[in-house]
C-alpha cells in the first residue's frame, strides 16, 4: 500500500539542518491530519499525560510502555472513562509518531491493560457490553488455519488460490479488530481511505462514526505492525479511496467470517 504520511520526522531528518521556520510548516502541515475536533481532544489529552508525567519524574517521551500503562491504570482508578483512556492512548501514539518516536501505544501490555479497564467498566453498567477480547491464544489458531482450503456443505472445496485469498481478508479482519478493538460495524465502514500505514510499519486507521460517538467526532485508532502488514496484504494495486477495505462485507458477514476462522 502506498500512503503518504506527514510526519516532523521527514526521511529520517534528524537533520539539524532544517531552520525553525520550515520546521513549524511542517508540523502544521502534518496537523492537518487530523480533523480540528482530534486536534485539540489530542491536545488536551497529552497535556494530561505531560501533566502526570511531570508529577512521577518521568519524560513523557519517548514513553516506556509501562509507564503509560501505569498512567491508564491510575486514571481508570480515578474514574476515567474508557473512551477517554483510548483517546489517551491514541494522543501519546500520534506524538510519538509525529516527532519520529517509538509508539508504546502498540505494546501488547498496553492493549492489555485498556481492554481490563473496558471489561471491568463493562461489569460496573459503566459501557455497553461487549463481547470478550480475541485471546493471543485463539488469534494465533486462527493465523495457523485461515489459509486451509475449506469444504462447503455442498461438498466442494475451495482451491488453493480461493483459500490464500479468503485467509488474507479473514487475517485481515481478525487483526485490525482486535488491535483497534473495533465494532462489526466500524470494520465494516473502513474505507482505504481510513487507512494510513505508518514508517516504523504500524497503522493508523479512521473511525469516523461509531454508536459510542454520538458527537460523530471520529477518532483515529493505532495498529500494531501484523495488523498494518495484513491489511498492505489485501489492498488492491490502486485502490479507490472511496471503497470498503473488507470488500463490502457487512457486519453480519463479518462475524460470520471470524465465526468460521475460529471454528477451522
Amino acid at each position: 500500500m502506498r500512503t503518504l504520511v506527514a510526519t516532523t520526522e521527514v526521511a529520517g531528518a534528524a537533520a539539524p539542518t532544517v531552520r525553525p521556520e520550515h520546521r513549524e510548516r511542517i508540523e502544521a502541515a502534518a496537523a492537518e491530519v487530523l480533523s480540528a475536533n482530534t486536534r485539540r481532544s489530542y491536545a488536551t489529552a497529552w497535556r494530561a499525560w505531560e501533566a502526570w508525567c511531570a508529577s512521577e519524574g518521568v519524560e513523557p517521551m519517548p514513553a516506556q510502555p509501562v509507564l503509560v500503562a501505569a498512567y491508564l491504570a491510575e486514571r481508570g482508578e480515578a474514574g476515567a472513562g474508557i473512551s477517554t483512556l483510548r483517546t489517551a492512548v491514541a494522543a501519546i501514539a500520534y506524538e510519538h509518531g509525529s516527532r519520529g518516536a517509538p509508539s508504546p501505544a502498540v505494546h501488547p501490555g498496553v492493549r492489555r491493560v485498556l481492554r481490563g479497564i473496558a471489561r471491568r467498566q463493562a461489569s460496573e453498567g459503566r459501557t455497553p457490553q461487549q463481547a470478550a477480547a480475541l485471546t493471543a491464544e485463539a488469534l494465533a489458531a486462527i493465523l495457523a488455519t485461515a489459509h486451509r482450503p475449506r469444504t462447503s456443505p455442498g461438498g466442494r472445496t475451495e482451491s488453493a488460490e480461493r483459500a490464500r485469498r479468503r485467509g488474507d481478508m479473514d487475517i485481515a479482519i481478525v487483526t485490525v479488530m482486535r488491535d483497534a478493538m473495533l465494532r462489526r460495524s466500524e470494520a465494516a465502514a473502513l474505507t482505504w481511505a481510513d487507512v494510513e500505514i505508518l514508517p516504523d510499519g504500524t497503522g493508523r486507521i479512521t473511525v469516523r462514526r461509531s454508536k459510542a460517538d454520538q458527537a460523530a467526532e471520529g477518532a483515529e485508532l493505532f495498529i500494531g505492525r501484523d495488523a498494518a502488514a495484513a491489511l498492505e496484504c489485501i489492498c488492491p494495486e490502486s485502490p479507490a479511496p472511496e471503497s470498503p477495505v473488507f470488500g463490502g462485507l457487512d457486519d453480519r458477514a463479518i462475524a460470520d467470517r471470524i465465526r468460521k476462522a475460529a471454528r477451522t
